[in-house]
Parts: structure tokens; C-alpha cells; sequence
């Protein structure tokens, strides 16, 4: 499997914190899904979390309920639907769906 499927960019893009405490927060539940190697800045590319191996279910449903609970694009999650997924990842009534799946929105 290819560095960029195993790579996730601009993960603190737009995120606002609101107190030191869920800064940490956020760091300590994204280093704790079990699929991550490892969390660093790199300038153009913001935040970027670069994982041992493909997220397993649970992995996947956490970086979804991370991005959701603190306003991450959720396109990025996309890369990771599989045959095995599929009927849970792409299910319309799930809360990440149209983050995940929906078209891109185009400020008017």
C-alpha cells in the first residue's frame, strides 16, 4: 500500500480549541487510535498523521468521530472505504456521510 493512502494532511486545519485542556485532548486521542505511527507539523501540509497500517473498523470510526467533534474536512476519510466497509462506512443515515461522501461545498 502506498505512503500517501497511509498518510492523512492538514489535520488541524480549521480546528479551534477552546481551552489548553482540549488541545490536549485532541492530541491524546489521535495518538491513541491504535493505526497511528506518528504525529507532526510539516508547513504547507499542516498537521500530518501518518499511520502504521490501514484503520481497522474501530480506527476508522474514531478518526471520524475526532474530525466530526472538532470540525476536520472528512473528505480525506474517503481513501480508506473498502469492500469490507462498505455497508456500514458508506450508510446515508450515519452522521459522517455527507462529510465523507457529500459533494464539495463552493463558497458562492
Amino acid at each position: 500500500m502506498g505512503d500517501k493512502i497511509l498518510t492523512l494532511e492538514q489535520m488541524d486545519t480549521e480546528v479551534i480549541f477552546y481551552h489548553l485542556a482540549d488541545e490536549r485532548a485532541y492530541f491524546e486521542w489521535l495518538e491513541r487510535i491504535s493505526c497511528v505511527e506518528s504525529v507532526k507539523g510539516d508547513g504547507a501540509k499542516g498537521l500530518v498523521v501518518t499511520l502504521k497500517r490501514t484503520p481497522s473498523e474501530d480506527d476508522l470510526r474514531q478518526f471520524l468521530a475526532l474530525a466530526y467533534r472538532y470540525g476536520l474536512d472528512m473528505r480525506k476519510f474517503a481513501k480508506f472505504e473498502t469492500d469490507v466497509n462498505r455497508e456500514w462506512f458508506r450508510d446515508p443515515m450515519m452522521y459522517w456521510f455527507e462529510g465523507v461522501f457529500g459533494e464539495e461545498k463552493h463558497p458562492d
